[in-house]
C-alpha cells in the first residue's frame, strides 16, 4: 500500500486489504523569485569572488536511502543535507559581492543559513554559475528574528549569492551558511513531473473549484538531513482575520525541529495557464514557518489518529498573490462528491474528482479517515501520487472536510505497486476528527485554532483576504462572492442526489425561506443553456435522460442576488 503519501499505516486487515509497497511522496522543482521579480544586474554576473566546495555527492548512496525511506518510510527522498558551516558574508567596503557554493555530482543546490540578515538598501540575488537561473531580489523584508533561511533550488553543481551592496553597509550584512541540500533528481528539466493521467488544475475540470485552487500549496521541507515535499492548504478561522494558517498531514514533518520549519518552503500558484500547456512557475514562495499544533499520533511507523499538522506562515504574504483561505467542515457529514487538488511528485497543481459519498474508515482510531474513489472526468483520471500528502479533500460545498495520509490510487493498475490502480481508494484524515478526538495535548486540538472565538461552529467559508474590509476573511470575501448570510445558507443547505445522474436528478432546499421565487439554470460544460425555471424551494425532479453526458452546472440564485452553483456529472 501507498502509505501517507508518505508514512505509514497499519495492515487493514479488518477491509481484507493485504500489506503493499510503500511508496514515494515528495518531489522538488526549481524556484524564480523569492520576493518580487527582479533582473540580476550585469554589474554582479562575472566571476564569483569566493568559492567553497563542499564533499561532493555519493549519488549512490542517496539513491540507495531514497529506495530505503520509499519503502520503509513511504518517503519520497530527493536531496541529501550536506553540513558544513561557513562564512559568506562580505568583507568591509565591498559594493559588489560575489560568492559560489559548488556541490560537485549535484544536480541542483539548496543553500542554508542559520544567520541571515541583509540591511536595509542591500540587494541579492541566487543564481546558478552562468546567472541563466536566478531568483531575487532578496532584501531587509526576508529577515527573521531566529535568522534562518534557506534558498531555492538552484538547477546544477553551484549555487552564487551575488549581492548589490550601497556604501557603508557591507559590514551589516550576515550570511552565516550551515549546510546546503545536495540534490540527485526532481530538480528543473530533469525531474520526471506527476503521471500522464493528473489533470490540471487548468483543464475544465477546475470550473467552480478555482477558489480551492488557489488555497492549495506546495511544500518542501528539510527533515532528519533530507529534503522531502508534501501538499496543504491555507485555511480560515472564525476570527476572520486572514491568519496565516497552513494545514497539512503531520507524516510530512513528524521529525522536523524547531529550526528545520524555520527552512520549510511554502509554494503559492504554482500552477500551468492552460491546461497541459505553458510552464508553472516557483516564483511564489514564502521561507519559514511556525509550528503551532498537530495530532501527536505517529506511532512508529503507524498514526493512531487523523494525521495533522497545523502551523503558520512567518512572512506576509502579499495581496497580490491573490491566495484563498479555505473554508472548512468538521461536522463529520461527508461528502457526496467533491475534488483533491494538490501536487502529485512535486508538480505543478492538479485536481482529481470524485462523485460518489465517501465512507468512513478506520486507518489509525475508529472512524479516524474518509475513503474516497477518483474517477474519470472530461480531460483524464486524475488520482494522488507521492508529494500529494497533506492535500485537501473539498466537499460539493468547497469546505475542506480532511487531508491527505495515504493510499492505493495510481494512474494504472499495480502502477504505483502492488494493488493500486486508478480504481483504488486514496485516505484522508477527517477534520472532524482533526477536531478534538486525537491523542494529542488539549491545547493542540484543531477547533482551538480553527474556532478561537469559542463560537461552537463546525463549518465555515473560505475568504480571499480584504485588508480594506471592516472584516477581511468574512463572509463578503468568500469564493462563491457570498453577500449576505442567505447566500452562505443557500450554499450549505442546496442538495442534489444522485451525483453522477443517468435519468433523473433530485435537488432539495427547504421550502420557505425565500420571500420571493428564485431561479434554477443548468448549463453544461460549454455553457450552453439546457434548463431554466422559476422554483420557490422544496423538491424538484429533472429529467436528464435526454442531456448530453459529462459535466453540467447547476445554479439556483435568489431575487436578492445570492446565488450557488454546483457540479453534476451525468454518466
Amino acid at each position: 500500500m501507498r502509505i501517507g503519501k508518505t508514512c505509514f499505516m497499519k495492515p487493514l486487515k479488518p477491509l481484507g486489504i493485504p500489506l503493499f509497497t510503500l511508496i514515494a511522496l515528495l518531489v522538488s522543482n526549481p524556484v524564480w523569485t523569492q520576493t518580487d521579480a527582479s533582473p540580476c544586474p550585469e554589474s554582479l554576473l562575472g566571476a564569483p569572488s569566493m568559492e567553497l566546495h563542499l564533499p561532493a555527492l555519493d549519488a549512490d548512496a542517496a539513491w540507495a536511502r531514497a529506495e530505503k525511506e520509499a519503502v520503509e518510510w513511504g518517503k519520497h527522498l530527493y536531496g541529501v543535507v550536506v553540513a558544513q558551516e561557513a562564512d559568506l558574508s562580505p568583507e568591509a567596503g565591498q559594493s559588489v559581492h560575489l560568492a559560489a557554493v559548488r556541490i560537485p555530482g549535484a544536480l541542483g543546490v539548496a543553500l542554508h543559513f542559520s544567520d541571515f540578515h541583509l540591511p536595509v538598501g542591500v540587494r541579492m540575488w541566487v543564481t546558478d554559475a552562468e546567472g541563466l537561473w536566478q531568483e531575487g531580489p532578496y532584501d531587509f523584508r526576508d529577515n527573521d528574528a531566529h535568522g534562518r533561511m534557506a534558498t531555492g533550488d538552484v538547477p546544477g553543481e553551484w549555487a552564487v549569492l551575488r549581492l548589490a551592496i550601497p556604501e557603508g553597509l557591507a559590514q551589516e550584512v550576515r550570511l552565516e551558511m550551515e549546510g546546503a541540500a545536495a540534490l540527485f533528481r526532481d530538480v528543473d528539466g530533469a525531474r520526471g513531473g506527476s503521471q500522464p493521467c493528473e489533470v490540471d488544475v487548468a483543464c475544465p475540470e477546475i470550473v467552480g473549484w478555482e477558489c480551492q485552487r488557489d488555497a492549495t500549496v506546495r511544500l518542501s521541507i528539510i527533515e532528519s538531513g533530507g529534503s522531502y515535499l508534501c501538499s496543504g492548504a491555507m485555511v480560515n478561522t472564525t476570527a476572520l482575520d486572514c491568519r496565516q494558517y497552513m494545514l497539512t498531514a503531520l507524516h510530512c514533518a513528524s521529525e522536523v525541529t524547531d529550526d528545520e520549519f524555520a527552512l520549510l518552503k511554502v509554494y503559492y500558484n504554482y500552477e500551468r495557464p492552460e491546461c497541459g500547456e505553458g510552464n508553472g512557475f516557483l516564483n511564489r514562495r514564502r521561507t519559514g514557518v511556525i509550528r503551532l499544533a498537530d495530532s501527536d499520533d505517529i506511532q512508529g511507523n503507524n498514526f493512531d489518529g487523523s494525521d495533522f499538522l497545523l502551523v503558520e506562515v512567518e512572512d506576509e504574504i502579499p495581496s497580490s498573490w491573490d491566495v484563498y483561505y479555505a473554508g472548512w467542515d468538521a461536522s463529520g457529514s461527508g461528502a457526496s462528491s467533491g475534488v483533491g487538488i494538490h501536487h502529485p511528485s512535486g508538480d505543478v497543481k492538479k485536481i482529481s474528482t470524485f462523485t460518489q459519498n465517501t465512507s468512513s474508515i478506520s486507518l489509525g482510531d475508529f472512524g479516524s479517515h474518509w475513503r474516497v474513489y477518483w474517477v474519470e472526468t472530461q480531460t483524464n483520471w486524475g488520482v494522488t501520487e507521492g508529494g500529494s500528502s497533506g492535500s485537501h479533500l473539498f466537499n460539493e460545498d468547497g469546505l475542506s472536510i480532511g487531508t491527505l495520509s495515504a493510499g492505493l490510487s495510481a494512474c494504472t493498475n499495480n502502477g504505483a505497486g502492488a494493488g493500486t490502480g486508478p480504481d483504488e481508494p486514496d485516505y484522508y484524515g477527517k477534520m472532524s476528527f482533526h477536531w478534538d478526538d486525537n491523542p494529542n495535548p488539549e491545547d493542540e486540538k484543531l477547533y482551538l485554532w480553527l474556532d478561537p472565538t469559542g463560537s461552537g461552529t463546525t463549518a465555515l467559508h473560505g475568504a480571499y483576504p480584504d485588508d480594506e474590509a471592516d472584516v477581511p476573511c468574512g463572509p463578503a470575501q468568500a469564493c462563491e462572492e457570498v453577500a449576505d448570510v442567505a447566500q452562505m445558507t443557500l450554499a450549505m443547505d442546496l442538495r442534489i442526489q444522485p451525483n453522477p445522474a443517468r435519468d433523473v436528478l433530485h435537488i432539495r432546499w427547504p421550502r420557505g425561506q425565500w420571500s420571493e421565487a428564485a431561479t434554477l439554470r443548468v448549463r453544461d460544460a460549454a455553457g450552453r443553456l439546457l434548463h431554466e425555471a422559476s422554483w420557490w424551494g422544496g423538491s424538484a425532479t429533472l429529467n436528464v435522460a435526454d442531456w448530453p453526458r459529462g459535466l453540467l452546472l447547476l445554479s439556483v440564485e435568489l431575487k436578492e442576488g445570492a446565488q450557488c452553483t454546483k457540479r453534476v456529472m451525468l454518466e
